[in-house]
């Protein structure tokens, strides 16, 4: 080998040596700054906020499998939010959403109406509804197992006289569902329920538009209203199939109605009469 090529391997391995130097300097370097930037971070403080654990619609009831507590830093904590130690999250059960809320977004009083609230009704109702209410008993009731945020339909039945195949005039029953899927909103007085506590009630208050609201006043002065509950796993397809229509006369629950009626008639023959 020439002392030519032998002086430029020695300066070859020169030069990766300087390069793999300053490459390690230099990585070095970055670790440490970004050791030095991290350091501070990690020890900030914190402490923890209650905050949505998903997106909540203005109007919607807040339940407490949708907050949780979540770990902020203590400088970044304004005043109205919800520490933990300081307030329970059973504090905003069955409170209403006044405008929508983004998961992770932190709650405060500002942000929810609680029952009892000047306003608390009106903030659960949708835009261009309603809230009627209706009498019922442990019967038509459901014998209390009815809560807030339940979906029930609403059966009137009525009494009507009818001319039976004898000429006379009998008493007559029908029933109808008369409107489907109405939200409940309250329990005579109450916007929440407690676990485990059942109770018949005496009215129940429920969301509807005006045109229902019309159909549920005349049918308090036609007859009497009971409520049906819906499955909370609703699904729109068995919905369909199942959507009571039509009417239910009192000959499809008890056969001898249509006997007394006229219904079911008997020709009975004597001679040249027929009675």
């Amino acid at each position: 080998m020439s002392l030519k090529n032998i002086l430029f391997l020695i300066a070859a391995f020169a030069v990766s040596g300087i390069t793999a130097l300053m490459a390690n300097n230099w990585i070095n370097a970055e670790r440490a700054s970004f050791k030095a930037l991290a350091t501070p971070a990690e020890r900030q403080e914190t402490t923890e906020v209650l905050v949505a654990t998903e997106e909540l619609r203005a109007g919607s009831f807040v339940r407490a499998a949708k907050l949780k507590w979540l770990p902020w830093p203590e400088d970044g904590i304004a005043d109205g939010y919800v520490v933990k130690g300081k307030r329970e999250i059973k504090e905003f059960e069955a409170s209403v959403v006044r405008n929508a809320l983004t998961p992770g977004q932190p709650i405060t009083d500002a942000l929810v109406v609680h029952p009892g609230d000047r306003g608390f009704l009106a903030a659960v109702l949708n835009v261009g509804n309603r809230a009627v209410s209706v009498p019922v008993n442990a019967t038509s009731g459901i014998s209390g197992f009815i809560f807030p945020g339940d979906r029930v339909d609403l059966i009137l039945t009525s009494k009507f006289n009818a001319k039976g195949g004898d000429g006379e005039s009998r008493a007559r029953y029908v029933s109808k569902t008369l409107l489907t899927g109405l939200r409940v909103l309250a329990i005579d007085q109450k916007t929440e329920s407690k676990d485990g506590e059942v109770s018949p009630a005496k009215t129940v208050t429920m969301e509807v538009t005006p045109k229902q609201a019309e159909k549920v006043a005349v049918g308090m002065a036609m007859g009497n209203l009971s409520l049906s509950l819906q499955s909370l796993a609703r699904n729109d397809v068995a919905f369909a199939e199942t959507r009571p229509s039509g009417f239910t006369l009192d000959t499809e629950v008890n056969s001898l109605v249509a006997g007394s009626t006229g219904g079911g008639q008997i020709n009975v023959l004597r001679g040249d009469k027929a009675e």
